[in-house]
């Protein structure tokens, strides 16, 4: 497939989430909304997701739930518009074959996503259950994190697999280091404070789409 940049977009008040949408509309027909729930990652999103509905012109969504209980979570947002896929963590308490089967009933696509440290072993079982993997190359749940280029060791290794999901990849991805995290297989950038906090998302968005191509 080409490569697809989706902005993250990882904010503890409707008003900021509402303020990130209209800014990243002009550019962006999906975008990745981080749930938090301040125990599986220490921050937490806002809880009134049932005004995402009242948002003209909406755009498609993917979840990328950094969540204790994914099951429970994936039940609030059921009523929600546009939420094409929902990602949850393998490192999350709930039965990620269970997990998977909830998302497979409420969207068209499911992903895992796996922590830097996690191998790659604990997503194995899970491969022909899911759409994508999400590596996350940062610790979850701050963006501005710190970028760890160690995981593009894993990422290497699963895109060699045969019949393989797709490969996302999430956490500190900017014009410096997009070119690298391709090369190493990846297919799916998860974008978030070099985008979201560019005084120029437009020129950003070129910038970054043109060294991936």
């Amino acid at each position: 497939m080409a490569p697809i940049i989706i902005p993250a977009i990882l904010v503890s008040s409707f008003n900021e989430f509402k303020k990130r949408v209209t800014l990243l509309s002009p550019y962006f027909s999906l975008m990745q909304i981080d749930v938090m729930d301040g125990e599986f990652v220490r921050s937490k999103s806002f809880e009134e997701i049932e005004k995402i509905n009242e948002l003209a012109n909406l755009p498609d969504f993917e979840l990328h739930l950094m969540v204790t209980h994914p099951l429970e979570e994936i039940g609030k947002w059921e009523k929600i518009k546009n939420i094409k896929k929902i990602i949850f963590h393998v490192e999350s308490s709930d039965d990620p074959a269970v997990v998977a089967g909830a998302i497979s009933g409420r969207c068209s696509q499911t992903g895992i996503a796996i922590n830097p440290e996690t191998p790659l072993a604990a997503i194995e079982p899970y491969l022909d259950r899911i759409n994508e993997v999400l590596f996350l190359t940062v610790h979850p749940g701050e963006q501005g994190a710190k970028f760890l280029p160690e995981v593009g060791k894993k990422i290497s290794e699963l895109s060699l697999r045969p019949n393989r999901p797709l490969i996302g990849v999430d956490g500190g991805i900017n014009e410096n280091n997009i070119a690298e995290v391709k090369s190493w297989g990846a297919e799916i950038f998860c974008i978030g404070s070099a985008l979201t906090k560019a005084d120029d998302i437009g020129a950003v968005y070129n910038n970054l789409s043109k060294k991936i191509k």
